[in-house]
């Protein structure tokens, strides 16, 4: 079973003297995924991915779309049947639960449903991305637009569903808000010559084109989109990103609508209508995890610190969906590491937690699988990479600085312990790591970004030795599970001093007051120097070399690590320096990326910097954190209560900078100290 979309109805009698307070309300699930509609119209979808033993239920208020008398509810449900980053799928199991319960003066009564469903074969195509999607190919002539209405049969027979439990899931109503999906036009629509539609929605986006169009049965129409357009102004719809996308619309006789189902990422589409064919119309249905653009803005005179905002900005808009994704393209699984980063800028744009307690709940799921926790979660794809784990406490230690909540600290410290229980496998009589090889080693990605980082990086790790980098969060983990401890009043489980003490033995080098890449090697590269920079595991004579040393090289590391360049030179002072790579005009920066037409931001630097580059990346939006907390010096206390402080930071040259975090006071996180 793979790309298996199933119709499916159910009928309900609506009281004709419902009270005016009376409320309908629909609860419902599918394994993977549903659309509903009830009489025709779309009422929603989910639920957000999710592991069986704590599967996501939504629910909908449907009561301004029931009428007294009969009412349909109807459901597209899909089974994707991939091992991936995107579902548990691939196991075999699909089902549809759903009730409709009736409240009454506070008082609920449930009614369960009978379902009847066909299978719906209008949908082809071959898989793209990392087994991430199917192409959509539809063909009309095996399409019901009517089929969500009360009406006779259209073609072939509703069969009744099995009845069965979900006997080993642990059904829960989903933590988050739903997605918002709605429609807009395209920023341009224009007809090209030989029957060739283009459209441009003026920026990328996380969704599907909705096409109208008029012809004759078997008349076909190709469907281009994609991210960029290639040197002659077409659209490139084999992707950088490892996604094609090209679809085909085989049409019915009179009017039909495309129904496209799963979403994709991109900004331009090229429609190619066969001579005969008409194209009637046009639009594009957005997808994205609500986001008030009012809550957090920035106005400044720094016209290039307001772009970058800008650009982090939409792409947390339009890149994270239900959980916090590395891409809504080639992979769009929710990454430990990328979580880090799109996690706190999301929580700064919203004020809201919801999202970032599901991500922390579900990889707390993946001990598991393994203590010291799976890469992605959830999804039935196992990857593991030992630098996301060992930053998992930085999660915890973002909630609560947001929340002030020990209660639910206390509740995933033991998680936290046991990822340092795990890593402890790997050390030896020092207290340091050696040969982590369970799992993958990074340092950074991609490869040809490592700064020549000097020790053997195979997968599984094959080089027997420490090195640098997983030694660094090693002892940063340790660190911040302590702080935790130090919240809760927990005795100390690790001596992080100790392990401190034996990594700057071991790596620093006082000849040259900077850290080398592993225990035999002398080369310094700029990984090496980072994580003990964010971490303050510098000592005091090199601190002012280490930053010089980073301010000269610059950028010249993945994008996902330079968050902790920028946030070490932040913690350690250097203000000055954060800004300066932060705005820096080289081909490795935020400016860069707007300087190749980003709308989003890139998954490197530039275009061509990487193979597959993903142009929507959200573990490139650092700056967000970093232009509130440092530049705008809206500092959250960890060991005091709930509040901020603001202790501005701005380099001369910035004449006007405002900040306007309106969620503030409607959360409760009151100024302390102007």
């Amino acid at each position: 079973m793979k790309n298996l979309h199933i119709l499916a109805h159910a009928g309900i009698y609506a009281d004709t003297c419902r009270e005016k307070d009376d409320k309908i309300i629909l609860r419902i699930t599918a394994d993977d995924y549903y659309k509903v509609y009830v009489n025709g119209v779309f009422a929603g979808q989910g639920p957000a991915p999710a592991y069986p033993e704590m599967y996501y239920y939504n629910q909908w208020d449907i009561t301004h779309l029931i009428k007294p008398g009969e009412n349909l509810i109807a459901v597209h449900a899909y089974y994707q049947g991939l091992v991936n980053r995107v579902w548990n799928s691939g196991d075999g199991r699909f089902g549809l639960a759903a009730d409709v319960v009736t409240v009454k003066k506070q008082q609920e009564s449930a009614e369960s449903l009978t379902w009847k469903y066909r299978i719906c074969r209008a949908y082809s195509g071959k898989v793209i991305g990392y087994n991430t999607q199917f192409l959509e190919d539809f063909d009309s002539r095996l399409w019901d637009e009517n089929w969500n209405l009360l009406q006779t049969d259209a073609y072939g027979q509703w069969k009744d569903m099995v009845t069965a439990g979900w006997a080993d899931y642990r059904l829960c109503l989903q933590p988050t808000k739903m997605l918002e999906v709605y429609e807009i036009p395209p920023q341009i629509f224009e007809k090209k010559e030989n029957g060739i539609w283009f459209l441009d929605i003026g920026r990328e986006i996380a969704g599907s084109v909705i096409l109208k169009a008029k012809g004759k049965s078997g008349q076909k129409i190709h469907i281009f989109c994609g991210e960029e357009l290639d040197k002659d102004g077409n659209v490139r719809y084999e992707m950088r990103c490892n996604c094609g996308y090209h679809e085909v619309w085989t049409l019915d006789d009179g009017i039909c609508q495309l129904e496209p189902y799963d979403y994709k990422g991109f900004r331009y589409c090229s429609v190619h209508v066969e001579k005969g064919a008409e194209l009637l119309e046009a639009k594009v249905r957005i997808r994205h995890y609500p986001l008030e653009e009012s809550l957090c803005t920035l106005q400044t005179d720094d016209v290039v610190l307001k772009q970058i905002f800008g650009l982090c900005k939409n792409t947390i808009k339009y890149g994270i969906q239900e959980a916090y994704l590395d891409c809504p393209t080639r992979e769009k699984g929710q990454y430990l590491g990328d979580a880090v980063i799109s996690a706190k800028a999301q929580v700064w744009l919203s004020g809201s937690t919801e999202l970032l307690r599901k991500c922390i709940a579900q990889f707390a799921q993946t001990t598991t699988i393994c203590p010291g926790l799976m890469a992605v979660a959830p999804g039935s794809l196992m990857q593991e990479i030992a630098d996301f784990s060992l930053l998992w406490g930085e999660l915890l230690l973002t909630d609560y600085q947001f929340t002030h909540d020990r209660d639910y600290l206390a509740a995933y410290y033991p998680t936290a312990k046991a990822i340092i229980e795990y890593f402890g496998r790997y050390q030896k009589e020092n207290g340091l790591l050696y040969q982590v090889e369970e799992k993958w080693n990074l340092v950074d990605w991609p490869e040809n970004l490592r700064d020549g980082y000097d020790f053997e990086l195979s997968r599984p790790v094959v080089a027997a030795g420490y090195h640098n980098v997983m030694n660094a969060l090693y002892v940063g983990a340790v660190k911040t599970l302590s702080k935790l401890e130090k919240i809760l009043g927990y005795p100390p489980a690790c001596d992080w001093e100790k392990v401190q003490k034996a990594y700057v033995q071991m790596f620093y080098r006082p000849e040259k007051k900077l850290f080398a890449d592993s225990q035999k090697s002398n080369h310094t590269a700029v990984h090496s120097n980072v994580y003990p920079l964010y971490f303050g595991l510098v000592p005091e004579e090199a601190l002012e070399n280490i930053v010089h040393f980073l301010e000269k090289k610059g950028l010249c590391c993945g994008v996902m690590l330079s968050y902790f360049l920028l946030k070490g030179l932040a913690r350690a002072g250097y203000y000055e320096v954060m800004y300066k790579l932060l705005v820096n005009k080289s081909q490795h920066g935020w400016v860069n990326m707007l300087r190749e037409g980003a709308t989003t931001c890139f998954e490197v630097w530039g275009k061509e910097q990487k193979w597959n580059t993903s142009l929507c990346h959200p573990w490139a939006t650092a700056p967000i954190s970093l232009i509130i907390e440092d530049l705008g010096g809206i500092c959250l206390d960890e060991t005091e209560e709930k509040g901020y402080r603001e202790d501005p930071h701005l380099p001369p040259q910035i004449k006007e900078f405002r900040l306007n975090i309106s969620w503030a006071k409607r959360n409760g996180l009151h100024e302390k100290q102007k």
